[in-house]
């Protein structure tokens, strides 16, 4: 439960599926009558053909706070991977939460599903029998997936019981999708042998048989008889409109809905129940269709929609190229547009503001940090990104639960590496929203690796510039890189009257170090006398290790010598006071003045410099 309300968090793939859309509209509607909120985990690609190692996106389960939530529904046959399944039931058992699941059979759960099998009886039983149908093929899915060979089966129990013998030239394999049934049709019209029905066991696999029949000269259903199975859209598009069985969200729905019902108030057993597919009798078996047709207005509604959406697709185009074009992570999301999704919230893991580090380096699948920030949010005037915890779900959850529409999360990610997450939700349950999901995310989600990819590779490029520009011990200019610098420096100065200072820093008692200490404490004490000579001097001065134990400092403009040489004093005092090193750091600090950078050259400042140093570390050796 979440500020009074119960929650229910809904796992599914491919949001922007229709059937799946209505599903969810159909779900949210029963549950804001019962005062209880659905989070909905999606992923926009199913986890079917990698299961073993999962795609980023499936971390978005991950998110799931089971101490707040009170009821999961998972959707099997739409996330298409037996361990993102078993680790969801898994996490719930943990916490004693119910969970339902739809097309598959768990224990300890309430499974739901379709009758498949009594469906794909139905649409048989109407070709062999209503139909008097004696010569009939099958185009089956997968071979030895179990949804395919069921439905195998019940072609032949509905020959058998019609006293049809089965062989195997009767059964061809489509793989559930629209070139590999167009193939199989192709086999059947090569073999010569024209039956008077063909059977899919899905509806992509009908519609495509029907368009290369069509294509060889056969009308569909005069001279072939042609059926499908699932009842998806695409069907009252097809021509002819196809014969098929629909396994609808509407009683779907209601099964689940009841199953949820009886969960949150304390009375849930785990069973199994099965919804009953409908027959859809329409042109392509001879039957006149008798449902809904598709008016002008409906088509007029569908093209205003579809054109909508064509604008918001232009404008998610240009997203990609302007976060590419930023120059930090909050100008990256003021260059997000906020029309395109009504209420819109990301979250990125904190570490993706650390330029220096290479993200996409070797990270878990699942990879979320408690500490993230709110990269971006609509609906919030002076917008201002800012640290929040994974915990807290969404900022601002109370506002965007309030108007009862489902929440939506998402997971961004780049290379297979989770960046964050966004969540967002739709005033309506327009399918034209849901349709933007997937380019929504990828479009982000592009975007913003892009632009941390690019960040790390300018890092990196200022790191190699560094190394030749720098000494690796002090970070200090080299000699090389210092002498460019001092030359451009004074050639800008040349014809004006600035003063130049240079202080020249020469460590005490190296070798004595070295010797007592070794030479990583030697290092260690040239390292803190560059610091010394750096911190002291104005920020733009010129620092350079000038020699082994030398460090020099040009300042261009008014300084006070003087002061400088008692800072650098002080902060080797204040080191060696800290310092348990068993040795102390001293330095003599020798400066000269000239009025103007025209004056003298180079090597007479460092000499007239040396020679003030000189006289200090002489008045030390005489102490």
């Amino acid at each position: 439960m979440l500020n009074g309300r119960k929650i229910v968090a809904l796992c599914t793939s491919r949001l922007n599926d229709p059937e799946n859309s209505r599903f969810v509209a159909e779900l949210n509607e029963f549950l804001r009558t019962d005062q209880t909120s659905l989070f909905i985990y999606n992923i926009n690609t199913d986890q079917y053909w990698n299961d073993d190692e999962l795609r980023a996106e499936a971390s978005v389960f991950s998110l799931i706070d089971l101490s707040v939530t009170d009821a999961v529904v998972i959707m099997h046959e739409k996330i298409k991977s037996e361990k993102v399944t078993q680790q969801l039931i898994d996490r719930a058992n943990e916490t004693g939460t119910p969970v339902i699941i739809i097309d598959t059979q768990r224990e300890g759960c309430v499974n739901i599903g379709f009758d498949y099998a009594k469906g794909f009886e139905k649409v048989v039983s109407h070709v062999i029998e209503d139909h008097g149908v004696k010569n009939a093929v099958m185009i089956a899915g997968f071979k030895g997936n179990s949804y395919s060979e069921e439905r195998i089966a019940v072609f032949k129990n509905v020959l058998e019981r019609n006293g049809l013998p089965f062989s195997d030239d009767l059964l061809y394999y489509g793989n559930f999708w629209a070139k590999p049934a167009s193939e199989a049709a192709e086999q059947i019209i090569a073999s010569g042998k024209i039956p008077q029905a063909v059977i899919c066991a899905n509806d992509i696999m009908a519609i495509n048989v029907c368009s290369v029949f069509q294509e060889h000269g056969y009308r569909v259903p005069e001279d072939i008889i042609v059926t499908g199975f699932d009842g998806i859209d695409e069907i009252n598009y097809s021509s002819p409109k196809l014969t098929s069985c629909y396994c609808g969200s509407a009683a779907l729905c209601g099964a689940v809905h009841e199953a949820l019902k009886e969960a949150l108030n304390g009375r849930f057993k785990p069973s199994s129940r099965l919804v009953e597919p409908t027959l859809i009798l329409s042109d392509s078996c001879g039957c006149r269709h008798t449902g809904d047709t598709i008016t002008v207005n409906r088509l007029r509604s569908f093209n205003d929609r579809f054109y909508r959406y064509q604008d918001d697709n232009m404008v998610l185009t240009e997203i990609s190229d302007r976060i590419l074009a930023a120059r930090n992570l909050f100008d990256a999301a003021c260059l997000m547009f906020t029309d395109v999704i009504q209420d819109l919230c990301i979250m990125i893991n904190k570490s993706v503001t650390d330029k220096t580090h290479n993200y996409f380096s070797a990270k878990p699948y699942d990879y979320f940090e408690e500490d993230m920030l709110l990269f971006f949010q609509t609906s919030v005037e002076n917008f201002r990104q800012r640290p929040m915890k994974k915990s807290m779900i969404a900022p601002d959850i109370e506002k965007l639960m309030e108007p009862g529409y489902p929440l939506i999360f998402n997971v961004l990610s780049f290379l297979n590496v989770p960046l964050g997450y966004m969540c967002s939700h739709f005033n309506d349950y327009d399918i034209i929203n849901y349709t933007k999901i997937p380019i929504v995310v990828s479009t982000i989600s592009g975007g913003l690796g892009g632009f941390l990819n690019m960040q790390y590779q300018q890092y990196l490029i200022s790191r190699i510039e560094d190394m030749y520009r720098l000494d690796h011990l002090t970070g200090l200019y080299n000699r090389q890189s210092f002498s460019r610098e001092f030359d451009k420096q004074m050639k800008l100065l040349s014809e004006k009257s600035v003063p130049v200072t240079v202080v020249l820093a020469d460590l005490d008692g190296l070798k004595a170090i070295n010797d007592s200490f070794g030479h990583a404490a030697g290092d260690n004490a040239i390292r803190v006398t560059a610091s010394a000579l750096k911190e002291s001097c104005p920020e733009d001065a010129l620092c350079v290790r000038f020699g082994g134990d030398e460090m020099l400092a040009v300042i261009c403009g008014p300084c006070n010598a003087i002061e400088i040489k008692a800072k650098i004093r002080k902060y080797l005092s204040d080191y060696n006071r800290r310092s348990s090193n068993g040795y102390k750091i001293s330095a003599s600090v020798g400066t000269y003045i000239t009025n103007s950078a025209g004056d003298v050259s180079f090597e007479a400042l460092v000499k007239a410099s040396d020679s003030d140093m000189y006289v200090e570390k002489q008045s030390k050796k005489n102490k």
